[in-house]
């Protein structure tokens, strides 16, 4: 299978080889196609974080993975991060937490077992980027919140819960 990948930038390129140094070892089979996104496309001039060319790419191979990515401060430009969301609709974002063995935290330590997954709205709300000064000290963001986006992100949640529950 074939992926697109963005080094992302300041530590993105040194975490993206890290990591995929690990899935080569680990003989994980995948082909990686670089693709151009992240601070340094939006200062060759590219207002949305990424070239033509890597959103082609992207979307025809139905899969990116990228590194932490900046956006430039005080441009007035959105996020790569939420121009990557809204574009290809990442909705809902999914983090699991487990206990691993041979980690040690507060929790392993105390005899607690943990398996919480958590789904977070990810393109509405804070990430709107509906934002104004209203003067030199004082800045306003709206955040919308619709009815359509929160159904689709609880769905998603509620879809994923059913899929984990034990079979009775």
């Amino acid at each position: 299978m074939k992926i697109a990948v963005a080094n992302g930038d300041g530590i993105g390129p040194e975490i993206m080889d890290a990591v995929l140094t690990i899935f080569k070892a680990n003989k994980v089979p995948l082909e990686y196609e670089p693709v151009d996104m992240g601070k340094w496309v939006f200062d060759k001039g590219f207002n949305n974080g990424m070239t033509p060319e890597a959103k082609q790419s992207i979307e025809s191979l139905g899969i990116l993975f990228k590194g932490p990515m900046e956006t430039p401060k005080g441009k007035g430009v959105k996020s790569i991060n939420v121009t990557a969301r809204k574009t290809w609709n990442t909705y809902g974002n999914k983090r699991d937490f487990r206990t691993l063995h041979g980690v040690d935290t507060v929790f392993s330590k105390a005899g607690i077992p943990i398996d919480i997954t958590i789904v977070r709205e990810n393109i509405e709300d804070t990430y709107g980027g509906i934002e104004h000064m209203l003067t030199h000290d004082v800045a306003l963001s709206r955040r919308f919140i619709t009815r359509p986006g929160s159904m689709q992100v609880i769905r998603y949640a509620f879809e994923m819960a059913k899929q984990k529950m034990p079979v009775a």
